[in-house]
């Protein structure tokens, strides 16, 4: 695929598997929108970047909030002109056992680590997925949306939110292969095992 040209938005781009995407993909050639929370990790995932002499701007935003990403999306067209994918890649982990009974005292997963991953992982994607399709839609500009699930979709010990949140972000990414086809937009979901990160 030659993805010279191309503008590609990364969420989560401020360290791990975000910031690594970003410089893969400005070594392709890519033009990109790092978007995170974590403004100093921007600023660093955009300079590697910009060593490769690729067009590279910082978006700081809270993926679970509507407003952000609706503003974050229109000036990704504002400046660029066009958007040709989406990697979804923005997650959180805060993981626990549903119960734990430890020396007589039991103990239990909190709504707060649920709610928190779901809002991240899940909203979060679908905020991005829906605002870059609109943009991408508007502008007639092609390509995919990719959304990073995880090899604990499946179930895993210890990570009721996070698998749950993983298998939605992979569910999402076959719903709108369906619906966004007719505009030229793939949609998929990679789901990566366990890799070093500071996540």
């Amino acid at each position: 695929m030659d993805l010279k040209q191309s503008v590609i938005a990364i969420t989560g781009a401020g360290q791990g598997l975000g910031q690594m995407m970003a410089v893969t993909l400005a070594q392709a050639g890519a033009e990109l929108a790092l978007i995170d929370v974590n403004e100093d990790g921007l600023k660093q995932t955009k300079s590697q970047c910009q060593m490769l002499s690729t067009k590279a701007l910082i978006y700081i935003a809270d993926v679970t909030c509507e407003k952000d990403v609706e503003d974050v999306f229109s000036s990704v067209i504002d400046d660029f002109g066009q958007l040709n994918g989406l990697v979804n890649n923005a997650g959180v982990l805060r993981d626990g056992l549903l119960v734990k009974q430890k020396e007589g005292e039991i103990s239990k997963m909190s709504l707060e680590q649920f709610k928190t991953v779901m809002d991240v992982n899940v909203t979060g994607t679908f905020l991005c997925g829906r605002e870059a399709a609109l943009q991408m839609v508007a502008s007639e500009s092609q390509g995919a949306i990719i959304n990073i699930s995880s090899v604990s979709r499946a179930g895993n010990i210890g990570q009721t939110n996070y698998s749950a949140s993983k298998a939605a972000v992979a569910t999402m990414a076959v719903c709108w292969a369906k619906e966004l086809g007719r505009y030229g937009i793939r949609a998929a979901a990679v789901a990566p095992g366990i890799v070093q990160t500071a996540m």
